[in-house]
């Protein structure tokens, strides 16, 4: 029986679909699971520390996995804990001795709770008091070392409310102050970090866990509202757990207005007293001691209203506000205590380093035992410098401590190979692209018949319309190492910001000490530049910095702002060039004809012109305009004077030019010879 035609031509099989064209951009990898060692057992808040992921990330995952219980003290099994770390993008592994670590310890019932004094921080705009007002208030401390000994600057100093408000009236109306005594338990006191503008209390914030209670802005009478206050406004902002109190400084200058400065704080979003906020306001002079009294009471107030407490019992924990290397004393960390007791027998465990502390050393200069919540204590016997804003915690051994360290650092270890490898992984790839794309281009201009430069040109044109079209800005990597933590964190907080839509600093990694080779080998191999502040490189890592084909930039200074200006200029130059045409000569065309040129069919044109303008070159491009509209640009083939060829004309000389790929001339043209130049933008 013979089949129907359309049966067969519906059951035939389709045609081959024509082959994809590949495409010129690599698939992405899948990203692999980030490992993470878990204990058998351990708290909700304490897997948002191991994980390093916000607190409402891992409640929002541990809804989503059916548990219902997200209470940060949680207790998680393993099988909970697994579940959570895959969900959020890990690969968990269950290893108590791994796993080890310290956290902070559960809150206790309030009524195990003692009041403690406010950490108050003064910030505001550059010039506008800052210091003076921290010296005056210092200079009125009644520590011990006023009476005689030497009081030790050590990032933050602490005060007694009534003897100081006492001593600064005393000052103010010009009487006898009262005699200086230590404070004394039961004392409402003020702590005070003394480093105006301090690096940490940024440092801290980004970490999730300030130690300010009250900020004081400082805002000069003469002055006004400046960029850097508006700054910490938006920092007093996001950090709506912090107080706030307003100090006009300067009010002693005459002729200044505090009520427009007022109205431009108001204007700014902090609400002052007098125009019916809740901010106070307190004009103040550092010089004669006006209004310091006032200030002092109004953080009192603020801090008494707001019923700070925490044990004083117990396990200590702080928070590092600076550290530095001293001779004769080695590693030393000025601690912050936040709650229990810090003695001087205490293991500590700080970043990724651990203390078997040594002594315990008050702004008064004199050993003490023991410090509590809201006292800054300088400590010592640090294995290695802790970082400013690292959590400090006491361990119950110092077997304890060691065990801690040694698996934070072999997390950091594993996270900073993670990182490099990252980086490097994606600066191989976008280079075998580049190259891909300009071998594909280069392939395509051979086959079109073009040679020499002109299959060059084909991929370098490739090559920049793919980098102009990358997704995001340009990075300067930089690899940022100073002498102190502290100063770590102000070097990382001055070159962030430095940048734009185009080109930006990515800061890959800062850490004290001076240059090594291992930074110069990192740098290398992503392309990184080594910043350093107020360090040293030796002369062996300079040498082998400048080394090969790949040479390391490192620029080193004591001076902040030379290390800001590089940075800036560094970032600047990746910016894509703008394009000037300079002109450096003008003929006119006073007429037109055709010569015959051996090996072309049809005859050239030439246009017979005139120089009225500079001197017309040969080796520079031809811009063709008329009536004001540019018809072409392109090089010169021919400049002939008379029947000679030439190389230049001068103004007022006659001669004829042809152009390459132009024949188009007509009577009164604007033949130009222009110049294109590179010229680099600034940020």
């Amino acid at each position: 029986m013979q089949r129907n035609r359309d049966e067969v031509r519906v059951s035939a099989a389709p045609p081959p679909a024509p082959p994809k064209k590949p495409s010129k951009r690599p698939k992405q990898k899948v990203q692999a699971l980030k490992k993470v060692v878990l204990p058998t057992t351990l708290r909700l808040d304490n897997l948002v520390n191991i994980l390093k992921e916000r607190l409402f990330t891992v409640q929002k995952a541990a809804e989503s996995i059916g548990l219902t219980d997200t209470r940060p003290d949680r207790l998680l099994t393993a099988e909970d804990a697994s579940l959570l770390a895959l969900e959020l993008g890990f690969d968990p592994e269950i290893n108590d001795e791994a796993a080890f670590d310290l956290f902070p310890l559960p809150l206790s019932p309030p009524e195990q709770l003692s009041p403690r004094p406010p950490i108050t921080g003064i910030f505001g705009h550059v010039d506008h008091g800052k210091t003076s007002l921290l010296d005056a208030l210092r200079s009125t401390s009644v520590a011990a070392g006023e009476a005689g000994g030497i009081t030790q600057h050590i990032g933050a100093f602490e005060v007694g409310v009534a003897h100081m408000v006492a001593n600064l009236r005393a000052r103010a109306e010009k009487k006898a102050a009262p005699p200086a005594r230590d404070v004394r338990e039961g004392d409402a006191t003020i702590t005070f970090l003394d480093t105006p503008g301090h690096a940490a209390f940024t440092a801290m914030r980004s970490r999730g866990a300030g130690v300010t209670d009250v900020v004081v802005l400082v805002v000069a009478a003469d002055d006004g509202v400046k960029p850097q206050t508006e700054e910490v406004i938006g920092l007093i902002r996001s950090a709506p757990d912090v107080g706030v109190v307003v100090a006009l400084t300067k009010v002693d200058k005459p002729g200044v207005d505090t009520t427009k400065v007022k109205q431009e704080l108001m204007a700014a979003g902090v609400e002052v007293e007098d125009f019916g906020g809740d901010v106070p306001c307190v004009e103040v002079s550092s010089l004669t001691g006006q209004g310091l009294a006032e200030l002092v009471e109004t953080i009192s107030a603020i801090a008494e209203v707001r019923e700070l407490k925490a044990e004083r019992a117990g396990r200590v924990e702080g928070r590092v506000i600076e550290s530095r290397v001293e001779k004769g004393r080695g590693n030393v960390a000025t601690v912050l205590v936040l709650r229990g007791c810090l003695r001087n027998t205490a293991s500590l465990v700080a970043g990724t380093t651990w203390a078997r502390v040594r002594t315990l050393l008050p702004p008064s200069g004199k050993a003490v035992q023991s410090a509590y919540p809201g006292q800054p204590v300088e400590v010592t016997g640090w294995k290695d410098l802790p970082a400013a804003g690292d959590l400090v915690l006491e361990a119950a051994t110092e077997d304890e401590a060691k065990r801690a360290v040694t698996n934070r650092l072999r997390r950091a270890e594993q996270e900073k190979l993670w990182s490099d490898v990252e980086v490097i992984n994606e600066k191989q790839r976008r280079e075998a692209e580049i190259l891909a794309i300009r071998k594909d281009e280069e392939e395509k201009a051979k086959a079109k018949g073009l040679r020499g430069n002109a299959v060059l040109h084909a991929g370098d044109a490739a090559v920049e319309e793919l980098v102009g079209a990358s997704d995001g800005p340009k990075e300067l990597l930089l690899v940022i190492k100073a002498d102190v933590s502290g100063t770590v964190e102000a070097v990382v907080g001055a070159l962030e910001g430095i940048g734009n839509g185009e080109a930006k600093v990515k800061i890959l990694s800062s850490a004290v000490g001076p240059v090594t080779q291992g930074d110069v080998e990192m740098a290398r191999a992503v392309g990184a530049t080594i910043v350093g502040f107020n360090v040293k490189a030796p002369g062996s890592v300079m040498k082998d910095a400048a080394k090969g084909p790949t040479p390391v930039p490192v620029h080193t200074s004591p001076i902040i702002y030379r290390l800001v200006d590089t940075v800036r200029q560094a970032t600047a130059d990746l910016l894509p060039k703008t394009i000037e045409t300079r002109v450096h000569g003008e003929a006119t065309v006073q007429m037109v004809f055709d010569i015959s040129v051996k090996g072309r069919k049809e005859p050239k044109r030439i246009a017979g012109s005139k120089v009225s303008n500079g001197t017309f070159q040969k080796a520079r491009k031809a811009r063709v305009v008329r009536k004001g509209e540019t018809l072409h640009v392109g090089v010169v083939s021919t400049l002939k004077q008379v029947k000679k060829d030439v190389l230049e004309i001068p103004k007022g000389v006659e001669c004829g030019i042809a152009l390459e790929d132009f024949d188009g001339w007509e009577v009164d043209d604007l033949i130009q010879s222009v110049e294109e130049v590179e010229v680099a933008r600034s940020l």
